[in-house]
């Protein structure tokens, strides 16, 4: 039987003779994997505080869903005036129009569903859900793709991989866009390559990429690494024309890269923007208007405090190494080991598997992602959760490394005794590969629930990245951990106000929660609030070293009662007014 350009071995088989049990069995561990993924998410995210952002998306998903939810039991119409009450306003951020609304809208069903109407689930769990769920998507998607192109081991160790990442295990357990971003752009990223085998009717990849739209802006990217490789891949095979003309050899490689796989960029240009459309109520009335809003927020996004060896940022031009040196401290450094072995696998090896160049896809698709970061005008505040899309090459180059690690060393071991090679073979894998993964997993064990503030062993792990000037995380999430000590200093009755920092927009969700009492309310914000309060908390940034000196010159004291740290790292100092 003839071998085909990157066909696998399995391709190779007849489709008489393949078995279905071990098809199924295969499907089975995809789906298994993928609910691994979505629990571990879960379960982690019950210690992770709110984000305060996180209450921005919450509140307007949960009316983005009473709206269609409404609509589609006839309570309500479709008027222009009920969609920019609901969706848009003339603020740029009325009602969270810069963000687009498919998880937003997602959030407040699952809230509705599974906390409002059954019951089955708290309100931060059941707002968070989606991106949980979407997260074991990713690891299924991968474990799909890696298993059609490189074999089963391979496809195993890339999908636990993606599981045992703690920064994209904490992103994944937040009701915001990060982590489902990641899962979309993947997905188009895989619908696209599977679009290339000349199907009639390549609509999944459009689908994709306009759900990818209706998540978060930075979808847009997308085109630039799938143009590429569409480009690349239609030259690789255009025909070869001996003896003609220069004009007629560049006219019949115009046609062929036009025609190679036209239908695969009808459907991205066509069904991309028409699902977004569709997704997004607001842009039904006055849509050029309204796309044109919608990036110019982003395109002059303000630029918030954020620090970086040892420095804060807050205007360009930032470093050009920020997304190249924050990857290599925040992702497991056996994970990395395995990646760039697996990187000069694909480089060795690229001639070998030349139909579809999956590996340059993968490689196209993290380099569009990180690469307005190399610019220095790209705000960088929110750090790896921005490119994060560059994970899922990571960890299946990592994949491919770790195999190949595995079966060279079980190769010379064979050398030894021929006899048990098939046993080698096995037991290189399970020894080298499951090590990687084993690592990986320790370090998100580590890692959780403050992963904002873990850094690798690159950094020298949390108090590495402290000494290096690495920023300890952002957003307020870290409050939750002093919640517990705060509510000992509740009074009985009446009432203590509590300075909250940076954890204010989150306050009233922990008092529904139950995790602080009502008698503790929040005092309000800067020096009013320090001074009106008994309590205060100051949660680590370097910009907001300053809030500790004004509870030093309110309070008349430096000493907190409580400081939360995390590997020896300081993240959250609590005081207490002195009694007079």
């Amino acid at each position: 039987m003839s071998e085909r350009p990157g066909e696998t071995a399995a391709e190779r088989v007849p489709a008489s003779e393949r078995k279905p049990a071990s098809s199924r069995a295969k499907r089975l561990i995809g789906g298994a994997l993928a609910l691994i993924a979505t629990i571990v998410v879960v379960v982690n995210q019950r210690d992770v505080g709110i984000a305060r952002d996180e209450v921005v998306y919450m509140q307007n998903g949960a009316h983005y869903a009473d709206w269609w939810v409404g609509l589609v039991t006839l309570d309500h119409g479709i008027s222009e005036k009920s969609v920019t009450q609901t969706f848009g306003g003339p603020g740029a951020t009325d009602n969270n129009r810069e963000h687009p609304p498919l998880m937003k809208t997602l959030f407040g069903l699952s809230e509705k569903l599974l906390h409002r109407t059954l019951g089955v689930a708290g309100e931060v769990t059941a707002f968070r859900l989606p991106a949980a769920i979407m997260h074991g998507v990713l690891v299924l998607l991968a474990y799909a793709m890696v298993l059609e192109l490189w074999g089963t081991a391979q496809a195993i160790v890339a999908a636990l991989l993606l599981v045992f990442l703690p920064r994209a295990v904490f992103h994944a357990g937040l009701a915001c866009f990060d982590a489902p971003a990641m899962t979309l752009w993947f997905a188009t990223i895989y619908a696209y390559r599977r679009g290339l085998d000349g199907r009639r009717w390549p609509w999944q990849v459009g689908v994709l990429w306009g759900l990818a739209l209706a998540t978060k802006h930075t979808a847009l990217l997308l085109p630039f690494a799938l143009g590429a490789h569409y480009l690349i891949v239609a030259w690789r095979v255009r025909p070869q024309l001996a003896g003609a003309t220069r004009a007629a050899r560049v006219l019949a490689a115009v046609r062929a890269v036009i025609g190679y796989r036209w239908r695969v960029i009808v459907s991205l240009a066509v069904l991309g923007p028409l699902t977004l459309y569709v997704l997004w109520p607001w842009l039904w009335f006055d849509p050029v208007h309204h796309v044109r809003d919608w990036l110019a927020f982003h395109t002059n996004h303000v630029h918030y405090n954020y620090e970086y060896l040892g420095r804060n940022w807050n205007a360009p031009r930032f470093p050009w190494h920020v997304a190249l040196v924050t990857t290599l401290f925040t992702v497991p450094v056996a994970t990395l080991a395995a990646a760039a072995a697996g990187t000069g696998v694909w480089i060795a090896e690229r001639t070998r598997r030349a139909a579809g160049a999956p590996e340059l896809l993968l490689a196209l698709s993290a380099a569009a992602s990180a690469g307005p970061f190399f610019f220095g005008t790209t705000p960088i505040f929110g750090a790896e959760k921005h490119w994060m899309p560059v994970l899922p090459t990571i960890c299946i180059a990592a994949a491919v490394g770790a195999v190949w690690a595995a079966r060279t060393a079980a190769g010379t071991m064979a050398t030894l005794r021929p006899a048990r090679a098939h046993l080698a073979g096995r037991l290189a894998i399970g020894v080298i590969a499951g090590s990687v993964v084993l690592a990986a997993a320790v370090e998100t064990q580590v890692a959780e629930p403050y992963a904002l503030t873990w850094y690798n062993a690159l950094a020298g792990g949390a108090p590495g990245g402290a000494d290096l000037g690495m920023n300890r995380q952002f957003w307020g999430v870290a409050a939750r951990g002093v919640l517990a000590r705060l509510a000992a200093e509740a009074p009985a009755t009446g009432t203590r106000f509590v300075y909250t920092h940076d954890a204010s927009p989150a306050w009233g969700t922990y008092q529904r929660q139950g995790l602080v009492p009502r008698t503790l309310v929040d005092a309000g914000w800067e020096q009013g609030g320090i001074d009106r309060s008994q309590l205060a908390l100051v949660i680590h940034e370097r910009h907001f070293n300053r809030h500790d000196y004004l509870i030093w010159s309110s309070y008349g004291t430096v000493q907190p009662i409580y400081v939360l740290c995390t590997g020896g790292v300081p993240i959250v100092s609590v005081y207490r007014r002195p009694a007079k």
